[in-house]
């Protein structure tokens, strides 16, 4: 009998020496031999059914969703997954935008991210000045601490070093440059340097940092899920990033047809409300537009 134990563990060990992984997937669990990656366990909430179907085709809007949950050296960010997948299917039945028109990202490095946005960048030239953007993104976002510039954060980046990010200010250079009709984007992410769960990402560092929001280009609009050192936390009993589920909600509430500064107002209320309830601790999303466009960005519409 032990013979037979030892040969077993060393015939396990030789299969794991070889770089191997086995993948032991549940609703709750998801790990590797080497990596263990404990998940929240994704519950169907009311805002993933009954998802409104939309009665016209919107076939001039182009849509990138970045998902990015679980991190190679970071901590995961919980339910990024699936607020992607489920913004995804609202942009499809509640907004009609065709499939084709759509591209996601799971678990995006940062050479997947540059290319995608390139994608939308060139459909842009491509429809000369009739194309709309929508950008989504859930994952990890950081400051630089000394510029307090913000980045998002591909899973092979790192939380000490901010060129292993995404620049905002580069995002919204790389889609304010070119003559799209309108670029809409919702960032389901904070930059003070903190988990979703509010603890902070790099060991280093002990306070939440103030970085700034980025500077818009273009005809755009951001909705940031948190301002400042705030953190975009979970919203546990929804299996969605608070932010991401008050948006699905007025889409669903609304079908779809609702103009920005509504949007922008209802996110506002019910996440900062809903925030104190769960976490105790402020959450304030932020809408901002580009200077151009004044205050006429609230009446604008997705669709």
């Amino acid at each position: 009998m032990k013979r037979t134990l030892l040969f077993v563990s060393m015939a396990l060990m030789a299969f794991i020496g070889k770089a191997q992984t086995i993948d032991l997937e549940s609703e709750v669990f998801s790990f590797s031999i080497g990596t263990a990656n404990t998940r929240n366990e994704v519950r169907q909430s009311d805002v993933d059914v009954n998802i409104p179907q939309s009665k016209t085709i919107n076939d001039k809007t182009f849509v990138v969703i970045f998902a990015n949950e679980d991190y190679q050296k970071e901590q995961s960010v919980p339910f990024a997954l699936h607020d992607g997948e489920v913004f995804r299917q609202y942009c499809i039945q509640a907004l009609g935008i065709p499939e084709k028109n759509i591209r996601m990202e799971r678990n995006a490095t940062l050479n997947n991210m540059k290319h995608e946005v390139l994608w939308l960048k060139n459909t842009f030239v491509a429809y000369k000045g009739e194309a709309k953007g929508i950008v989504y993104y859930s994952g990890h976002g950081i400051p630089d601490e000394s510029s307090r510039n913000a980045y998002l954060l591909p899973v092979d980046g790192y939380a000490t070093d901010p060129e292993s990010g995404y620049s905002l200010d580069k995002l919204y250079a790389d889609l304010g440059m070119t003559s799209a009709e309108s670029v809409t984007y919702f960032i389901d992410a904070c930059f003070s340097g903190a988990n979703r769960n509010g603890v902070m990402m790099a060991e280093s560092r002990g306070v939440a940092v103030k970085s700034k929001s980025g500077q818009l280009k273009g005809n755009a609009v951001v909705f940031s899920a948190a301002q400042g050192d705030e953190t975009a936390y979970i919203y546990q009993d929804k299996s969605h990033g608070m932010f991401t589920y008050f948006l699905l909600k007025k889409l669903q509430e609304s079908k779809g047809d609702v103009n920005y500064g509504d949007l922008a107002d209802f996110i506002n209320d019910k996440v900062t409300r809903m925030s104190m309830v769960e976490n105790s601790k402020m959450q304030t999303p932020v809408a901002n537009a580009s200077s151009s466009l004044a205050d006429t960005w609230r009446k604008r519409k997705l669709k």
